[in-house]
């Protein structure tokens, strides 16, 4: 048994996975805890599950992998103090540096392959520097989650490309040099030297020293960077070539399709471009920030009812609910997209809304192909939510001919960054892969007609409302 380490901070929930390198990534230890609000809390919850995880082994760990979410970081200052909380992707504002910044740059989203939004870095740090200039006066380092995790780790200030194209300030002309864009970094006024230095694919970031024994761990352990989270997930569940796409199910829905023929426009309709973390294909996303998070904060425990319906049972339903608390992100981008509910019976509200988000995703899915110019060859799904509700994966898989398959891992993106720093490291082979299992569509009719009947109301203008819209 070789033992790898892989942590995943995600938006809710920050998952370390003890896993078998020898053993095609089989996670012996699994822990996870809320997400904190702040480095230094990040860190002793990081430390906590890590002495957690070692103490249930007298086995060396050989590597470690990090992943996080992307867009969500923090400003520190000479001293490395954080200078701030945490600024997230969930709670973005600066709309109106957004605007000035397109007056300015207009070519910006088709350069970047990032979609107009509030919630890259670069436009946080523009933020700071108009609403919080003793802020950004002070300003030395910006770290992303994963590289606060990898600073305390190793001492080194480091990201992958995968999160740096996330900034929106990644060089995308220089392709696998991976550099940062100077004209951007004027704009936010700020040097290269505030950025990590971006580490090739199968590089480490650094070595672990004399701050990991803080977190159980010994030192000269190489540390990776798996890099932002859906892409690691991808990866992890087999979603490598051309043909793939990935559907990671978590507080936010992405749908990853890897293609070597990424057409730049696809930006305008909220897609994102970047690379795959093997650095090997580009990758087009689509997402949706409504996913679990919305079932989370749902009333009546609407999660517990969808994990009682039955797939062999299931009843399309005439009701609609438009899954957009904050704007609907893509396809056909609108920020002033708001949650809608179409039908008046409240028993159906649970059905309706997971419906709904299947219909999203079938949505999504359709966008992503037409984009690539090609079918998905198979779609694999990840994520907690395929398990706590069995029934997703079977609608899923129900919106198309294309076969499905289920990631089986509880925590796929933090045992697949523990998976790619075991391939990077030398203790796995190249082709291992987390383990899946194909899905059994359910037979849901009407389900066609529904996806008609919603795609229809969400293009719809919510001042002049359709037939239904209650």
């Amino acid at each position: 048994m070789t033992i790898v380490v892989g942590v995943d901070v995600g938006s809710t929930n920050t998952k370390v996975v003890l896993i078998d390198a020898v053993d095609s990534g089989r996670a012996v230890w699994t822990g996870r805890a809320a997400t904190p609000a702040d480095p230094s809390s990040l860190k002793a919850v990081i430390s906590r599950l890590l002495k957690a995880a070692t103490a249930t082994t007298r086995l060396p760990v050989a590597a470690i992998g990090i992943s996080s979410m992307a867009e969500t970081g923090v400003p520190v200052d000479g001293h490395g103090v954080a200078l701030s909380a945490f600024l997230r992707w969930d709670r973005v504002q600066n709309r109106d540096v957004l605007g000035r910044v397109l007056e300015r740059h207009p070519d910006l989203p088709l350069r970047s392959g990032i979609p107009a939004t509030p919630k890259p870095a670069l436009m946080t740090l523009l933020g700071l520097r108009e609403h919080a200039p003793e802020i950004h006066a002070r300003l030395a380092q910006w770290r992303g989650v994963a590289d606060v995790v990898v600073e305390a780790l190793t001492g080194r200030h480091a990201t992958d490309h995968t999160l740096a194209a996330r900034t929106m300030m990644l060089d995308t002309r220089a392709q696998h040099e991976h550099r940062w864009d100077t004209a951007l970094l004027d704009e936010a006024g700020i040097s290269e030297q505030v950025l990590p230095r971006i580490v090739h694919a199968g590089e480490p970031a650094g070595m672990t020293g004399h701050a990991a024994a803080g977190f159980g761990l010994g030192r000269d352990i190489p540390v990776y960077i798996a890099g932002h989270d859906h892409a690691v997930g991808a990866w992890a569940a087999g979603a490598r070539g051309v043909g793939d796409m990935a559907d990671s199910l978590g507080t936010a829905e992405a749908l990853l399709a890897v293609t070597d023929r990424p057409d730049p426009r696809a930006v305008a309709d909220g897609l994102s471009i970047g690379r795959t973390v093997d650095d090997r294909h580009f990758t087009v996303m689509a997402g949706n920030p409504a996913c679990g998070g919305l079932l989370a904060a749902w009333p009546d425990d609407v999660l517990g009812h969808l994990s009682r319906l039955s797939a062999e049972a299931w009843d399309t339903t005439p009701a609609v609910i438009l899954p957009y608390p904050r704007g609907r992100q893509c396809p056909a981008p609108d920020p002033t997209a708001r949650l809608r509910v179409l039908g008046e019976d409240e028993a159906d509200v649970p059905r309706a809304l997971l419906q709904s988000l299947v219909l999203h995703s079938a949505w999504m899915r359709r966008t992503v192909e037409r984009v690539t110019g090609a079918r998905a060859d198979r779609v694999v799904l990840l994520g907690s939510l395929t398990d706590r509700i069995p029934v997703w994966a079977s609608l899923s898989a129900a919106m198309g001919t294309t076969p499905v398959r289920r990631c089986t891992s509880s925590e796929p993106v933090a045992a697949g960054a523990a998976l790619l720093a075991a391939v990077r490291a030398g203790l796995a082979p190249e082709p291992a892969v987390l383990e899946t299992e194909p899905v059994v569509p359910c037979r849901a009719e009407g389900l066609d007609a529904a996806y008609d009947r919603f795609v229809v109301h969400a293009l719809s203008d919510p001042t002049h409302p359709l037939e239904g819209d209650s």
